[in-house]
């Protein structure tokens, strides 16, 4: 397990040392003896027990609350990333909303699964080719269904409910479309969990400021080994989520028995989350459904 010692260890010890002294005289050759047996010692547990978490400080440990994914489900339809699925999903209680995004032609983000059927589910058409920034600010403000949200809409929108985390999933090119949600959303250091697709960019969206960090495997090649491996050079607060396919392995035992959250995606039975949870070992779900006590 990866937990870590309340720092007041150390004092408490060294303090119980420290009265040895007192009862010995300063000048004896014992109680120089004593006196560096207790600097050695207190040296050790130093090493060995970090200090209590003070307010604001980052997140030992990940949060592992339901998501709902792609902003939630809404009237039975899924992936509409929209502000309407975003509203809904807060009132009935969650907290942590799975958004896509992609990029514009003009290098902006908006809240979309792919420019391909997604595109033509929202605005009724198909385009072979990225629109920009101001062609989506205007098919999104003509649907009369869903609203789409852009970055700076949804800065907005996390003003106004300060509770909502959004999950990041970005498909192309991950680390510079985290660099401008940093930069856009407000409080995202805390409030901004990205997705990361290789271990090899973890230290990178760490350094963005990002608290909290999920490793989604669907696209990671590589068995259990290499997983539990790839871990140990994390550090901070993060969790794994993986398709079915894995979550039906001995992965999520082991991540658990390192302390490490886990989900998987995307679950809309009940059944099917209880399974996962209890026989396997799982964490949490992604959901489209499901309540977030469910």
């Amino acid at each position: 397990m990866r937990m870590r010692p309340k720092g007041h260890c150390v004092t408490l010890i060294g303090l119980r040392v420290y009265a040895v002294f007192g009862r010995m005289k300063m000048c004896s050759k014992r109680f120089f003896v004593w006196k560096f047996a207790y600097l050695a010692v207190l040296s050790f547990l130093g090493w060995g027990c970090a200090q209590q978490t003070l307010p604001g400080d980052p997140p030992e440990s990940f949060t592992a609350l339901r998501i709902a994914h792609a902003g939630g489900g809404i009237e039975g339809k899924t992936y509409t990333n929209s502000y309407q699925a975003l509203d809904h999903n807060l009132q009935i209680g969650f907290v942590y909303f799975e958004l896509d995004f992609v990029f514009t032609s003009d290098e902006q983000l908006v809240c979309l699964h792919d420019w391909n059927q997604s595109f033509g589910r929202a605005f009724g058409y198909q385009t072979n080719q990225k629109l920009s920034l101001k062609k989506m600010q205007e098919l999104i403000s003509a649907n009369t269904t869903w609203t789409n949200c852009t970055l700076d809409d949804l800065a907005d929108w996390m003003l106004k409910n300060g509770a909502a985390h959004i999950v990041t999933d970005v498909k192309e090119r991950n680390l510079k479309a985290l660099s401008l949600i940093a930069k856009k959303l407000p409080d995202a250091h805390r409030r901004v969990i990205p997705q990361i697709y290789t271990p090899e960019n973890y230290s990178a969206v760490k350094e963005m400021g990002f608290e909290q960090i999920i490793w989604t495997l669907y696209r990671y090649p590589h068995g259990e080994s290499e997983v539990l491996n790839n871990i140990q050079n994390f550090r901070g607060a993060f969790a794994i989520t993986m398709p079915e396919s894995r979550a039906k392995t001995s992965l999520p035992n082991a991540l658990a028995s390192e302390g490490i959250p886990t989900y998987v995606h995307t679950i809309n039975s009940l059944e099917k989350a209880d399974d996962y949870i209890n026989r396997f070992g799982i964490t949490n779900i992604y959901t489209d459904f499901l309540l977030p006590a469910q």
